[in-house]
């Protein structure tokens, strides 16, 4: 009889998952795995024959089986609350908090970024005012002995070191867990006009204080890079995204590649809220080369930031006291072909990373 009951349950599983897959209809996104599924495949004799629709039919299925984050959250509770492991593919829980493990340390990949920004400064900015910033990642505000992380103190000394000719402006004083996202790896925008103005004062000797009364939207629910990674059910976040009348009049160009004209937008559009990543609705997310434009400025002064995404939010806190600032992403765009969309010129240069990326700086061209 026990042979009977588990043959039939077993059995029913798979029937029932069958005619789930079979009737539920096939989604185009995963918003907890912030990425394209894969939709079923052409079918035809072709692609039979080659071995295109066996393959890409095996991903659809993989991607389009019903119950599947039910499936990996369960994994991940029993190997949280049952097996007690410290972490699940290095993400782990604590103060509310989703982390992502970055170990091991590559002290060569932070001398390989100081060589990087070193031969950028030497191609393009050879005596003009040149500022670098680390944005620690929020693993640093949450040091524990159960868990591995980097040397933060030796990515400063590597650096300062190295960059002999860049000025450097210290972030770390400025930030605490609780500026970032429980379920992203991002601080939140309206967290860090602290950091907003430590930039701005160092890098202008006449700065005396930005506005920082602004018009507060909110977009919920936020699922952040790091819910979909940990699979368990955590309560999402919260986007707010802030906005004035600077922000209001800018208008926005960027490149999406070295051939094509620029696109026009705006600093925030709606419609990148319920696309993979809402985070977009900075900037519509990662590009090789955006220009912000503002249009109602009371300076004759630009900005130029070498940055990754943390860059996104924070830009628009800085518009105020620019005419234009522009923002080169040198995972997009090589470093020898940004002099063919920028003239440079006495702007303010300012090297804005986080650890993550200098600790793994061969993504950057």
């Amino acid at each position: 009889m026990k042979n009977k009951i588990i043959s039939i349950s077993f059995i029913g599983i798979l029937i029932t998952v069958f005619l789930l897959n079979s009737i539920l209809p096939a989604k185009a996104i995963s918003k907890s795995e912030r990425r394209k599924l894969s939709q079923f495949p052409e079918l035809s004799i072709n692609t039979v024959l080659n071995g295109e629709f066996t393959k890409k039919y095996e991903k659809y299925l993989l991607d389009q089986v019903a119950l599947r984050d039910t499936y990996r959250t369960i994994k991940t509770l029993s190997n949280f609350y049952i097996f007690h492991f410290y972490d699940q593919h290095g993400i782990y829980l604590k103060d509310n908090h989703v982390f992502k493990m970055e170990y091991p340390y590559h002290q060569l990949s932070v001398e390989k970024m100081a060589d990087k920004i070193n031969y950028v400064y030497e191609k393009y900015f050879n005596g003009m005012n040149v500022y670098f910033s680390l944005i620690p990642d929020k693993n640093y505000y949450s040091k524990d002995e159960k868990y591995l992380f980097i040397d933060y103190d030796n990515i400063e000394v590597i650096l300062k070191k190295k960059l002999k000719n860049l000025k450097y402006i210290s972030l770390f004083d400025c930030l605490s867990l609780d500026d970032y996202y429980k379920t992203d790896l991002h601080w939140k925008q309206e967290n860090i006009n602290e950091v907003a103005e430590k930039l701005l004062s160092a890098m202008n000797k006449d700065f005396v204080s930005i506005d920082n009364e602004y018009d507060k939207k909110l977009y919920y629910p936020y699922y952040g890079s790091y819910y979909g990674q940990s699979a368990l059910p955590l309560n999402p976040d919260t986007i707010t995204y802030l906005s004035n009348n600077v922000i209001d009049n800018a208008t926005v160009y960027y490149y999406t590649d070295y051939k094509s004209s620029p696109i026009k937008t705006t600093i925030y559009n709606q419609d990148d809220l319920l696309g993979v990543d809402s985070y977009d609705i900075f900037l519509s997310g990662a590009k090789p080369i955006v220009e912000i434009n503002n249009n109602i400025s009371k300076y004759n002064k630009e900005l130029i930031i070498f940055r990754d995404s943390f860059a996104s939010s924070l830009s628009p806190l800085l518009l105020s006291q620019y005419s234009k600032i522009t923002l080169v992403d040198l995972r997009y765009i090589s470093s020898d072909l940004v002099g063919d969309f920028i003239n440079f010129k006495d702007q303010d240069i300012l090297f804005l990373y986080n650890t993550l990326i200098i600790n793994n700086s061969e993504m950057i061209k």
